[in-house]
């Protein structure tokens, strides 16, 4: 798979067109899902991991926010004894170190390092070196580095970024008696 996708290979997808979670992810490559609040870029995220956990994988979640919610999780297929969690106090800093060290102790089908929600000012003190750091430490790997965010972060170290766009609310009636009629 990881000839397939060279270094320096960017693309684009839109959701429908990722035939199964976790079988268009790269192994030994950064991937991002990115997209706002409620854009279902971690119902993408769990159902990566689920199709991990499910093959009989360990899978790692940093959660730089501490935001996880592992009932919904485990109500997609997420096995979660198969699953490290990592809770990182709303830390950037952390999270960076912690996944580095996830990725060097080896044995994970999934490293997922969630920043989505974190913000500005600690994104900003993320250097670029770190993501290169990541795509060599990740590359000769059989794990898939998943980046959470609310925009693109690794930038040219990832070889793949799922975009999840908003999705729009369609509401009917007078207020303050709105009835939601679609979201799409």
């Amino acid at each position: 798979m990881a000839a397939a996708f060279p270094l320096g290979w960017r693309h684009v997808e839109p959701l429908e067109t990722l035939s199964a979670a976790g079988r268009d992810f790269p192994r030994g490559r950064i991937s991002e899902i990115v997209g706002t609040r409620s854009s279902g870029r971690t119902s993408v995220l769990h159902a990566l991991i689920a199709a991990s956990t499910g093959r009989g994988e360990h899978a790692a979640l940093v959660d730089s926010k501490d935001a996880f919610d592992a009932c919904s999780a485990e109500s997609v297929g997420v096995e979660l004894s198969r699953l490290v969690w990592v809770r990182c106090g709303g830390n950037a800093e952390h999270a960076l170190h912690a996944a580095d060290l996830l990725i060097q102790a080896g044995g994970f089908g999934v490293v997922a390092l969630d920043l989505a929600e974190a913000t500005p000012a600690a994104l900003n003190r993320i250097p670029p070196t770190a993501w290169f750091r990541f795509r060599r430490a990740v590359e000769s790997t059989p794990t898939i580095l998943t980046v959470l965010a609310d925009h693109p972060l690794a930038k040219s170290c990832s070889c793949m970024t799922i975009k999840m766009p908003p999705r729009r609310a369609v509401f009917t009636g007078q207020a303050p008696f709105l009835l939601l009629r679609d979201a799409g």
